[in-house]
């Protein structure tokens, strides 16, 4: 995947490589990533502490935002909720943060203007906004997929159902689900999977709120985070000198629709919602792929931000990161994740066309990403025997197919092959690339590989079953022409300790 000048009608000759923007009618526009710095130290111990204390008091109708997004409902959702009530909720975010809402489920009895049972959300210096209907209907008065973000620091939601003749009685509507959280000033990422984090439902306005807080799987499981003495009822480990915090923390390699290993594919197929949730679509030097890893970092090649092509050297160019959807029009359409920093291994060499050693890669997102059925990481590999000759594995991407960019996400099933092969194909081919320690390859020399330009930096996936879950093991890294033949990966395993030192660091 190196060549973006090879025109993707004659590929047969040439490297993959990210399509240039001109390459097809399927091209994707170019999304620009902004580049802010991350909240500064105190900002994340004041966060953090306001966590604390949302767990430890929780009076009246107020709700403390944090990161993590949580839950309000109307009471009793999902089942109807009854005539005769008024509630509001006031939700704060700690200094420095605004709060964010956005709805999951709305399902309101219809009324003229919303007179009747509505929803109001009101802020400082924001207009009041009322709204009633269902969801997807064209009558009444919804929400829809608007995001709802204060000026300052708080936020009100107040859920009315007037009395009726049958006060009292369960109505025939279920009311809201939305989800709520804080997001720095200048975050405007919007909300797109329903996260789980910890669970805030509102009851009657003369009752206390309900607050659970936990991690619900199987997107998050909780941690021990230290210690902390508190009397409210959360789920933290009792200790002799206190209370283990628990926080809670992506689980990887556990999609809730993972692909039917049994069937046999040949080429690329079409994935379908929640096969392969960890799928990035990229946006720098063309199209390009990548996988996520936690919740705010993206596995990619090196080359798909600094290309070999000597076109692109010297050329600065944005970086788009989108997730969270199998159409690619549908990823563009709810926007792109900021990214951060971009850091590149420095075993790699941009000046060196035939060598992608070190073709390895990662961005961190400005912002933790909420994970759900359709956007979760892909864990990393801890075992050599993932890489033994003949196990399959699955590489996906939104690539060129049949000579055009690929509008959906597709897949293709390879096995790993021998080395020995593949060095023997590249001497009859008579190619000079490097094909180092640090890579492996894959598929066969009569077998339609389905991989090419544009699945760049995608992940190459294999069932870990000791482990229990899916693990990238490669990067999509080169490879010649796009038919028949073997792909180059980049060896994730010799990497493993690169990749968690920088995700550990905190500059």
């Amino acid at each position: 995947m190196s060549d973006s000048r090879c025109p993707v009608s004659a590929r047969g000759n040439c490297l993959w490589g990210s399509p240039p923007p001109h390459a097809s009618p399927g091209k994707m526009p170019q999304a620009s990533a902004v580049w802010p710095p991350l909240p500064s130290p105190a900002h994340k111990w004041w966060l953090l502490l306001w966590g604390v204390l949302q767990a430890c008091s929780t009076q009246g109708s107020v709700l403390l935002a944090q990161r993590l997004p949580q839950k309000l409902t109307s009471p009793g959702y999902p089942e109807p909720y009854v005539k005769g009530q008024e509630s509001s909720t006031d939700i704060e975010a700690p200094e420095g943060f605004v709060v964010r809402l956005i709805f999951q489920d709305f399902d309101l009895e219809l009324s003229p203007d919303c007179e009747g049972d509505s929803v109001t959300i009101t802020a400082s210096g924001m207009d009041p906004s009322r709204f009633c209907g269902q969801q997807g209907s064209p009558l009444g008065s919804t929400p829809g997929d608007r995001e709802f973000v204060s000026l300052g620091n708080s936020l009100r939601l107040t859920f009315r159902a007037p009395a009726s003749s049958e006060d009292g009685t369960p109505g025939l509507h279920k009311g809201f689900l939305a989800l709520y959280q804080a997001v720095g000033v200048n975050h405007s990422q919007p909300i797109s999977q329903a996260s789980e984090g910890p669970e805030a439902v509102n009851t009657h306005r003369d009752k206390p709120a309900k607050v659970q807080s936990h991690c619900q799987a199987p997107y998050y499981q909780a941690v021990a985070a230290g210690t902390l003495t508190c009397t409210a009822q959360v789920p933290w480990k009792q200790t002799q000198e206190g209370e283990d915090v628990l926080r809670c923390v992506p689980v990887c390699g556990r999609p809730v629709n993972p692909i039917a290993q049994e069937r046999e594919t040949r080429g690329a197929s079409r994935a379908e919602p929640g096969n392969f949730p960890w799928q990035a679509l990229t946006s720098i030097y063309g199209r390009g792929g990548g996988a996520l890893l936690g919740d705010r970092w993206i596995l990619t090649a090196a080359h798909t931000i600094y290309p070999k092509d000597g076109f692109f050297l010297g050329k600065s160019r944005s970086a788009g990161v989108f997730l969270g959807h199998t159409s690619a029009a549908e990823m563009l359409q709810r926007g792109g994740h900021p990214v951060r920093r971009v850091v590149v291994h420095p075993d790699y060499r941009q000046n060196e066309s035939h060598n992608f050693h070190g073709d390895i890669a990662l961005l961190e997102l400005q912002h933790s990403v909420p994970l759900g059925p359709s956007l979760l990481p892909v864990c990393l590999p801890a075992r050599e025997a993932l890489y033994r000759s003949g196990r399959l594995g699955y590489v996906s991407g939104f690539g060129v197919q049949m000579g055009w960019l690929t509008t959906e996400l597709k897949y293709s099933r390879l096995p790993v092959a021998p080395r020995e092969a593949c060095e023997a194909w590249l001497r009859d081919k008579r190619r000079n690339e490097v094909f180092s320690d640090n890579m492996f390859c894959a598929g066969g020399e009569m077998l339609q590989q389905g991989v090419c330009q544009g699945d760049s930096g995608g992940a190459f996936v294999v069932w870990d079953d000791r482990a229990h879950h899916w693990v990238a093991t490669g990067i999509v890294s080169w490879g010649i022409g796009c038919g028949k033949g073997y792909g180059f990966y980049t060896k994730v395993l010799n990497y493993v300790d690169w990749i968690k030192s920088v995700m550990g660091r905190k500059d």
